[in-house]
């Protein structure tokens, strides 16, 4: 099995939006394509942020979503 070299960003276009952004090294050069990106906004960095989480999980093949996710994260 391969391992991809992926990682996850959080973009601000303005104030109150945001967008995670997963990137993967396809080509293993140490250059990042964007491979995934949030259709739509959260309101804060930490949600983005685990949302782009989950969404690299299912990318891998994890079976388990978001809803489960974040109940198990303490609030």
């Amino acid at each position: 099995m391969t391992s991809r070299l992926m990682g996850i960003t959080v973009e601000r276009p303005q104030d109150g939006c945001y967008f995670w952004v997963i990137h993967e090294d396809v080509q293993h050069d140490g250059h990042y394509e964007t491979l995934e990106r949030a259709p739509r906004a959260s309101t804060s960095y930490s949600e983005a942020l685990a949302d782009g989480y989950w969404m690299l999980q299912r990318i891998n093949g994890r079976k388990y979503g978001l809803h489960e996710l974040r109940h198990a994260r303490p609030s």
